[in-house]
């Protein structure tokens, strides 16, 4: 999944318009951040500590970088001096000044290289450009002046190919005629410009429309263009060798409908299929950082903010993102692990901001700008088109031409159902066809609450993603106390996040452990109250449950369950799917230690009762194996990181008792794995026709009698 995961204020920025940039230091984890035009600071990220900094008298130009290869940093002083220095120097007036004929526009470090890139639009390995400045060239210094001042680049970024070449991408602005285009430079390994640049204009003919965002990201094996207009619309373009800048800007993707256009937005790639992009807020006060997947087209996940700033810049360094909006450098760390379509699909919200006469007349625009944007002969177009129309075909629209026979029809139907889907065929008495519901839990049977049946509809129809959904449902449904739905809801969606599977675990095994303490006439404690973050949950549920309707449905006295109830719905979300590392760190601020116990113990029973009840088959999200034993044994590490000290200092007998039998278990499997290890060997050379077998054989795993009687 992908996710933000935390939020924080790096330092204060004095001038925002001064700000030159930042680039990744040496050590992993620093950065170097060119906070004004005097102003050099190396930081921390982890924390947010000074580790050195420079002040100069002359002003830079540019972000000042670290070339790996000399193992110095390197800045631009007035687009024609170089100083290189070390993190030993102190007085940083006193280096050496590099002159060079040929104005800088900036440095560019990638890999251990680094890039001197030219006002002019020319690039040069920085040590070749060192060499190479003392050859004496007729350059017009009148000339470089008016092109650094007409010409502005930014975003200079070099990417690996999959052919093994290196591509530099940089956008151009001309600041006298408007013009914006993005300039493609293949590299050689040296760093030398191999072709003549291409240039892609960034415009779209016979529109007036203009780029709110733009940004280069990482593709299949090749780098992406990626384009965001005034009109809403997204524009891929693959920059590959063979590509002509006249198919700029590409194919058209969706909408962006979260933010508004209108205002600048800073985008920036991220990794293979994730963009950052930042901008205002549609129809409400503030800003968004959003994370926008370019594989399947939506937004992952956002970051709000309560004010939104018309200046901002965006960078990433490992998995920061660095975001300069108004006075203040922000860091927000995210975190890119295995992308599952089910977390993906549904995440971005629906064209809620517009009315349906502009959703349809969108929606008529994006088909034809999508059939027609590559189309070079629209007369043959057309006589295509004048041929379909003569065919005369009836299309069918499911009322009165059916999409397919009845016995199509059971044949899906019947294929579904293998598939171990759960199929619901629900009449629809509006427009008296049928609807097909598709579930991932074959044991799914609905919300008993109908009013929580009809919500979870409708958050599914408006695409909602299961995360969400989830955590909105169980939030109300533990403060209703609707045990029964609780574990509809474990069983019903496959995604649940680990904060709200905790919560969830948290709430059940209160409810357990009250049901077992009365049954055992109070030889246990009462749970302890709930902590002031549950709190504070369980007062927004309360608020969520008004707008809802739920509390309606809340009983008025303590409803008794069975505890083979409470019992099912535990082994429910045991079978559920989770990351231990993140669960772990959330168990361990939501339950208690004597719940944590009663868990294990739960867990041994589980391993080792006759009659096992074996926890429900269900979809895994992780590369993991859903066999019961390697779950149950999955959520034994979890409890024993989530509370080790408290178990490792507990002096309880019981505990350690427990403890004992689970050291037992451990060393059966051990024994078990030997033994199997030992049959696979013996089976490896049987296959492999290695094997030596006597006549007479006393090992019972195999001998000559028992594979001549199979």
């Amino acid at each position: 999944m992908t996710k933000f995961i935390t939020y924080f204020n790096l330092c204060p920025i004095p001038e925002p318009k001064g700000f030159l940039g930042i680039s990744p230091d040496k050590d992993e984890g620093n950065i170097i951040t060119t906070l004004g035009k005097n102003i050099i600071i190396v930081i921390k990220i982890s924390t947010q500590k000074q580790i050195r900094s420079w002040s100069v008298l002359e002003k830079l130009s540019s972000k000042v970088i670290y070339d790996k290869k000399s193992e110095k940093y390197v800045g631009v002083f007035g687009n024609k001096y170089l100083r290189c220095w070390d993190e030993k120097t102190t007085e940083l007036n006193k280096c050496k000044k590099l002159k060079f004929h040929k104005y800088i526009s900036q440095l560019i470090s990638y890999g251990d290289d680094t890039l001197v890139l030219y006002v002019d639009g020319t690039c040069e390995p920085l040590a070749k450009a060192i060499e190479s400045r003392k050859e004496e060239v007729n350059i017009s210094t009148n000339q470089q002046l008016e092109l650094s001042k007409k010409l502005t680049f930014t975003k200079a970024s070099v990417y690996n190919s999959a052919n093994g070449c290196r591509i530099l991408t940089y956008f151009e602005r001309n600041s006298i005629n408007g013009d914006y285009h993005l300039v493609r430079l293949p590299l050689s390994a040296e760093g030398v410009v191999m072709e003549p640049p291409k240039r892609f204009k960034l415009a779209r003919e016979n529109l007036s429309v203009t780029v709110a965002g733009a940004a280069v990201i990482e593709g299949e094996g090749v780098p992406m263009l990626l384009t965001i207009w005034s009109d809403k619309r997204m524009f891929i373009l693959n920059l590959g060798d063979e590509v002509c800048p006249e198919r700029s800007p590409g194919s058209f993707v969706s909408l962006l409908t979260q933010l508004k256009v209108d205002c600048p937005l800073s985008v920036m790639g991220i990794s293979k299929h994730f963009v950052a992009i930042y901008g205002a807020n549609h129809g409400q006060e503030g800003g968004s950082l959003l994370l926008y997947n370019t594989q399947f087209k939506v937004i992952k996940t956002k970051q709000f903010f309560k004010v939104y700033f018309n200046y901002s810049q965006l960078w990433s360094v490992s998995d920061h993102i660095i975001l300069a909006m108004g006075q203040n450098l922000s860091v927000v760390k995210y975190q890119v692990l295995k992308e599952v379509l089910s977390e993906l699909l549904g995440t971005q919200v629906s064209n809620d901001y517009q009315t349906a006469i502009e959703i349809d007349h969108i929606n008529e625009e994006d088909v034809m700008e999508e059939c027609l944007q590559y189309s070079k002969d629209v007369q043959s177009h057309n006589e295509k088109e004048k041929e379909e129309k003569d065919l005369k075909i009836v299309e069918a629209d499911g009322l009165t031409v059916p999409f397919m026979g009845a016995q199509e029809f059971d044949k899906e139907l019947n294929a579904l159902r293998q598939l171990h889907l759960h199929v619901d065929v629900i009449p629809d008495h509006r427009l008296d066809v049928p609807h097909i519901n598709l579930m991932s839990n074959h044991n799914d049977e609905g919300f008993s609450c109908q009013e929580l049946q009809l919500i979870a509809q409708q958050l599914e129809r408006v695409g909602a993603s299961e995360h969400e959904i989830t955590e909105k449902l169980l939030t109300v449904l533990m403060k209703a106390n609707l045990v029964e739905d609780i574990g509809v809801c474990l069983r019903r969606y496959t995604n649940i996040s680990e904060k709200i599977l905790s919560k969830t675990l948290n709430y059940i095994l209160k409810k357990y452990t009250k049901e077992k303490s009365s049954k055992t006439n109070g030889t246990l404690e009462e749970p302890m109250e709930e902590d002031n973050e549950n709190d504070s949950q369980e007062e927004n549920a309360e608020d969520e449950e008004l707008h809802l309707g739920i509390l309606s449905k809340k009983p008025t006295s303590a409803t008794p369950h069975n505890p083979s109830d409470l019992e099912n719905i535990l082994n429910t979300l045991l079978a559920c799917s989770f990351d231990p590392e993140t669960i772990a760190k959330c168990i361990r601020q939501d339950m208690e230690y004597k719940e944590v116990v009663l868990l294990l113990e739960h867990l041994y029973d589980m391993l080792t009762s006759e009659q096992q009840e074996y926890l429900e088959d269900r979809p895994t999200l992780y590369e993991t194996s859903t066999d019961y034993e390697l779950q149950l044994l999955r959520w034994f590490g979890v409890f024993l990181n989530s509370h080790f000290q408290k178990l490792a200092l507990s002096k309880e007998v019981a505990l350690i008792e427990l403890l004992f039998k689970w050291h037992e278990l451990f060393d059966s499997y051990k024994q078990e794995i030997v033994e199997l290890q030992n049959v696979a060997a013996l089976l490896y050379n049987i296959v492999e026709r290695k094997t030596n077998l006597k006549e007479k054989s006393s090992s019972k795993w195999y001998s000559i009698e028992e594979v001549y009687l199979f």
